[in-house]
C-alpha cells in the first residue's frame, strides 16, 4: 500500500506530464480564461496587496498578464524570492518586470537591491502555484515546501491557479495542509473559504 509520500510523487509525475503535453493553443486558451476569472475575482475583492508568483513556462499557469494588469491598476504587487534551499522565501514589491532577475532554480525573482520588502497584511491576496488542487482547496505543490511554509502564517485570501486537467476530486494530504480560499481553472472559480467577501464566477 502506497504511503502519502509515494502518492504525492506519483501525482506530481502525472501532472507534470499532462502540462508538458498541452499544445500551445490549448495552453494559451487556458491561461487566458484563468486570467479573466482571476481578474474578475480581484476586481470584486479589491485587495490592497497581491502576492503573486512569476510563472515559469510550460509547468505553471501564466501570471505575466495578471501581474501586468495589477500594475496597470496601481495595485501593490509583491513577488517571491527564495532565500535558501530549506523552503524559506521573502516577497518584494515590484514596479515593473525590470525589477526581476534570474534567481534560484532559474526562476525570475525580484532584485532585493531594487525592491522594498513586502509583509502581507490581512487584506492581502496571494496567488498560489501548484501542480494539482482538489475541490476542497487542498494543494499539491512542486515538492520544495516554499509555499507550504509561507501559507502557514498567511492571514489573507489564498487563490490557487490550476489547469482543469490537473484538478482532482481529492489529492493526498495531511492534517496540517493549508487550504485555499479559491481555486481557479479555465472552466470555473471554486469558492472554498469563508473569508468576508465571496462571489460566484458563473
Amino acid at each position: 500500500m502506497q504511503g502519502i509520500t509515494e502518492k504525492k510523487a506519483e501525482l506530481r509525475r502525472e501532472c507534470k506530464k499532462l502540462r508538458l503535453d498541452m499544445d500551445r493553443q490549448e495552453r494559451d486558451y487556458a491561461d487566458r480564461e484563468i486570467f479573466l476569472l482571476a481578474r474578475r475575482l480581484i476586481d470584486v475583492l479589491k485587495p490592497k496587496q497581491v502576492f503573486c508568483y512569476v510563472s515559469s513556462p510550460l509547468l505553471e499557469v501564466d501570471t505575466v498578464q495578471l501581474i501586468e494588469y495589477l500594475l496597470s491598476e496601481n495595485i501593490d504587487v509583491a513577488v517571491p524570492k527564495c532565500t535558501d534551499n530549506k523552503g524559506n522565501m521573502q516577497f518584494y514589491f515590484i514596479r515593473n518586470f525590470d525589477c526581476l532577475a534570474v534567481g534560484a532554480y532559474g526562476i525570475s525573482e525580484p532584485d532585493s537591491n531594487l525592491c522594498r520588502r513586502a509583509y502581507p497584511g490581512i487584506e492581502a491576496l496571494c496567488i498560489v502555484p501548484g501542480l494539482s488542487f482538489d475541490k476542497s482547496g487542498r494543494r499539491m505543490g512542486f515538492g520544495m515546501g516554499y509555499y507550504d511554509r509561507f501559507l502557514g502564517g498567511f492571514k489573507g485570501i489564498s487563490v490557487g491557479l490550476c489547469y482543469e486537467c490537473c484538478m482532482r476530486d481529492e489529492i493526498p494530504h495531511e492534517d496540517h495542509d493549508v487550504l485555499m480560499d479559491y481555486v481557479i481553472t479555465e472552466n470555473n472559480c471554486i469558492i472554498i473559504g469563508n473569508k468576508k467577501k465571496v462571489f460566484s464566477c458563473e
